[in-house]
């Protein structure tokens, strides 16, 4: 059993909390950093595993008691596997990484800042990657990262301007909407990117967004009940901005659900029950193939079989296989075999 003696954990600390939730551990290329280090968080908080439930709290940036810096910052190399453990209790003990009823979408997100203790809040978020619901397997974020052994991982990309940024994951449960609102269990990594690109970080203003201050009450994404019996409107859509593709880099659904030690080429991501053949998913001459079916969980191309035009997610079919409507998905790499291509 893990055991969090440098936070002062004890049992009668345990015997008051409530299991919901919590970011505990941060790993590089699978090593773990240790329990707490380099987050924002303290297990010595009452309150860590409960949820955040107020969108225009200060809280809503980094988790509870995400204000207070981390005294340690992890150095990580562009293009390194992070990867981010989630548990039910703060001490591991009992096991477990959230509950199963709590089904719901979960995002990475990233802030550039000068200073990895200064306050998180505010505008310059950018998200790194998401997952909702997939309809195909029927299986939300939540569901695949209880199956991952609590853990998600993002790769940095490889061209990330070198400098510290605050690293987000969120999960968003949504199974109790008939007697509350969603619950938000965030946390922050403090890390110093290295060996990145020298150049400015550049984003477009569709990527960027203020937390909090990013996704409000009347918003679908926080309004769609996960729970069983509740009857349900698919597709779900995600909230929050676009997600920001560095040009060249793997793609970060590629390793989201991987294992923790598993290599950056894994894709544990949803398969579909119908691979259409290399005929059929590349038609000759660029053309549209409208024979493939349309994306509900964002992905297209000859790996996954799908084409973007009609999607929810936008109708351009970018080269790394994922539907959008910004010039990141319509312009350079475009695939028109999958979707619109050009200004949208």
């Amino acid at each position: 059993m893990k055991t969090f003696t440098a936070f002062g954990l004890g049992a009668s600390l345990l015997a008051t909390v409530h299991g919901h939730g919590v970011f505990s551990t941060l790993f590089i290329d699978g090593k773990s950093q240790g329990d707490g280090t380099c987050l924002r968080t303290s297990f010595n908080v009452d309150r860590i595993t409960s949820p955040i439930t107020d969108l225009d709290s200060a809280e809503m940036a980094c988790g509870i008691v995400g204000q207070t810096p981390a005294p340690d910052t992890c150095g990580v190399k562009a293009g390194s596997k992070l990867s981010f453990e989630f548990r039910l209790w703060a001490s591991g003990s009992p096991p477990g990484t959230i509950d199963i009823s709590h089904y719901g979408p979960m995002a990475i997100y990233a802030k550039k800042v000068d200073d990895a203790s200064q306050d998180p809040t505010g505008p310059g978020f950018f998200k790194l990657w998401e997952y909702g619901y997939d309809e195909q397997s029927q299986t939300w974020a939540t569901e695949k990262l209880i199956a991952n052994d609590g853990i998600v991982s993002v790769q940095i990309p490889s061209n990330m301007p070198t400098g510290k940024y605050l690293i987000r994951p969120e999960i968003i449960a949504l199974y109790n909407l008939a007697a509350g609102p969603a619950q938000f269990y965030i946390g922050c990594a403090q890390v110093s990117v290295e060996n990145g690109s020298s150049k400015r970080l550049s984003i477009s203003a569709n990527h960027l967004t203020n937390i909090p201050g990013y996704i409000k009450a009347s918003d679908p994404a926080v309004n769609f009940n996960s729970h069983p019996d509740a009857v349900k409107n698919f597709p779900y859509i995600l909230g929050g901005p676009e997600v920001h593709e560095f040009h060249g880099t793997k793609e970060t659904t590629e390793i989201a659900f991987s294992p923790l030690n598993g290599d950056a080429s894994v894709d544990n991501g949803p398969v579909p029950s119908a691979m259409p053949t290399p005929e059929a998913a590349n038609p000759p001459n660029g053309e549209l193939n409208n024979a493939l079916p349309v994306s509900s969980d964002g992905s297209c191309g000859s790996s996954s079989g799908f084409i973007c035009s009609g999607s929810v997610y936008g109708d351009c079919c970018s080269g790394k296989g994922y539907c959008g409507s910004s010039l990141d998905y319509c312009g350079t790499g475009c695939q028109p075999q999958f979707g619109t291509c050009g200004h949208q």
